[in-house]
């Protein structure tokens, strides 16, 4: 997991594979980057191409956590198979997903 701050966002690169295997190994590393940035977070989705239920647990998870703090989780980059995940489960009513980068980025710029 790569992460990279931009300003005051912080962008975590997410792995290709979000199965069980994937999670394991990426989860707690997850929650402790987002927990101790406590602000602005971009998960980049451009990679991932296959997320399980456990996945969407996971990031639904840490948007709850950051949100009373001030910060927010959002996403961009999905691909095609991986925004029908979203829009099929209505999590795309939970999270801001944009297209790319530079458009999540300045969403935020413009708050």
């Amino acid at each position: 997991m790569k992460t990279e701050h931009v300003d005051d966002v912080l962008i975590i690169e997410l792995p290709a594979r979000l199965d069980a295997a994937g999670i394991a190994t990426i989860e707690q590393e997850l929650a402790d980057t987002i927990n101790q940035h406590r602000g602005k977070v971009l998960a980049d989705m451009t990679e991932v191409n296959f997320v399980a239920s456990l996945a969407l647990r996971m990031l639904l998870t840490n948007l709850r956590a950051i949100q009373p703090l001030g910060g927010d989780l959002r996403l961009y980059g999905l691909q095609p198979q991986i925004a029908e995940i979203f829009r099929k489960s209505r999590f795309d009513t939970l999270f801001k997903i944009y297209p790319d980068r530079e458009t999540a980025l300045a969403a935020y710029r413009n708050q």
